[in-house]
C-alpha cells in the first residue's frame, strides 16, 4: 500500500511540473475566442462588421501565422503569436487579482500595471482617438484584434483571480498549478475552465472550413438561445465590472471543492459550464458595443478605410505603445 501511495504521489508531481512548465494557457482557447467575436459580429452595425472583416484580414498578411480572412478567425492571433515565441504581452491576457481565503502572507501584489484591464482601456482609448493619433492600417488592425481577444480573456473567470494558501504562497496563476483529471484526461484547472468545461479537445485548424464554420455558427446560435442578458449586461463596458464579475465566478464557482490531483465531478463541470457558456455571450455583446461606438464614424469618414493590405512597419509595439499611452493620458 505504501509503495503504491508513493508512486501515485510520484506520478503526481510529475504531471504537475509537466505542466507547470508547459507555460500559460489560452484563455478559452481557438473555439471560445472565435464564438465571442461570431456573436459580436452579429450585434455590429452593419458598416462596422464590413469594416472589421477587412481590417482584421489585414492583419492576417503581417506574418506567417494562421491565416484567417475575416473578423471570427483573427480572435486568436493573440495566442498565434504567442505560440511564435513573442512573450512580451504575456501580461495582458490577465488580471491576477488576489484570492486569500486564510489570509496568507502575500510578498508581492501579483496584479502588474500592464494586465488585461489596462490594455482593454487602452486600446480602447487608442481606436476612439484613432483619428488624431493617425493610426496606419496595421495599428488600427492590431488594436482592433488584441482589443477582441482581450474582451475574451476578461470574462474568463480564471484570468481575472489567483489564489494564494500555504500551498501556492506566490498564487496558483488562476488555475494554472493545480492539476486535475477530466473524463480520463490530465489538465491543469486553468485549462478545463478554457475549453468551456467540456475536457481536452483539439484546436479548431484555420482557416476554417465551410463544416468547421458551419459548426461555430451553431455553437453561437446555442449560446444566444441558451442565455439572455439584460440589456444593461449586454451594453456594459466598464472593464472593472468586467473583471470582477469574473472573480465573483472563480471564488463561488471554479475554486470550491478543488483539490490538487482530484478527478473533477460531472456535478463540477456542469457547475463549470453553467457559469462559463453565459460569459461568452457576454463577451460578444459587450465586444459588439464597444466596436459599434469606437468606429461609429467608419461609412462617413474615408480616411478611416483600411486601404490596401498592410504589413507591420518595424516599429510597430513602439507605435501602439505609444499610442496606447496617449490613450491612457488623455
Amino acid at each position: 500500500m505504501l509503495g503504491s501511495s508513493l508512486t501515485s504521489a510520484l506520478l503526481l508531481a510529475v504531471a504537475v511540473s509537466l505542466l507547470a512548465l508547459s507555460g500559460p494557457t489560452h484563455a478559452w482557447w481557438c473555439k471560445g475566442h472565435m464564438v465571442v467575436n461570431e456573436i459580436a459580429k452579429r450585434h455590429l452595425n452593419q458598416n462596422v462588421a464590413a469594416f472589421v472583416d477587412e481590417a482584421a484580414a489585414n492583419l492576417s498578411f503581417s506574418g506567417p501565422f494562421p491565416q484567417f480572412f475575416d473578423f471570427v478567425q483573427s480572435a486568436c492571433w493573440a495566442d498565434d503569436i504567442k505560440s511564435r515565441g513573442l512573450y512580451v504581452m504575456d501580461d495582458w491576457h490577465f488580471i491576477d487579482t488576489p484570492y486569500n481565503p486564510l489570509n496568507v502572507p502575500i510578498k508581492k501584489d501579483p496584479v502588474g500595471k500592464d494586465n488585461a484591464k489596462t490594455v482593454i482601456e487602452s486600446l480602447t482609448k487608442t481606436l476612439e482617438n484613432k483619428k488624431g493619433h493617425k493610426l496606419v492600417p496595421y495599428i488600427l488592425s492590431f488594436a482592433l484584434v488584441n482589443l477582441a481577444h482581450f474582451y475574451g480573456d476578461i470574462h474568463q473567470p480564471l484570468h481575472s483571480i489567483t489564489l494564494f494558501s500555504p500551498t501556492y504562497p506566490d498564487g496558483d496563476r488562476g488555475g494554472n498549478l493545480e492539476v486535475v483529471h477530466v473524463r480520463g484526461a490530465t489538465m491543469k484547472l486553468h485549462a478545463v475552465w478554457d475549453s468551456i468545461c467540456q475536457g481536452e479537445q483539439p484546436d479548431l485548424p484555420r482557416p476554417l472550413s465551410e463544416k468547421e464554420y458551419a459548426k461555430l455558427r451553431a455553437f453561437a446560435d446555442y449560446l444566444e438561445d441558451t442565455y439572455k442578458p439584460t440589456t444593461a449586461e449586454k451594453s456594459e463596458t466598464n472593464v472593472t465590472v468586467m473583471a470582477e464579475e469574473s472573480y465573483k465566478i472563480g471564488v463561488e464557482v471554479a475554486y470550491p471543492g478543488i483539490v490538487n490531483g482530484m478527478k473533477l465531478t460531472e456535478e463540477y463541470l456542469e457547475r463549470c459550464k453553467k457559469a462559463a457558456e453565459p460569459r461568452l455571450v457576454l463577451a460578444g455583446h459587450r465586444l459588439a458595443t464597444i466596436l459599434n461606438h469606437v468606429f461609429s464614424d467608419v461609412g462617413t469618414d474615408q480616411s478611416l478605410k483600411s486601404g490596401s493590405r498592410c504589413r507591420a512597419p518595424s516599429s510597430f509595439l513602439h507605435v501602439i505603445f505609444r499610442g496606447a499611452m496617449l490613450g491612457s493620458n488623455e
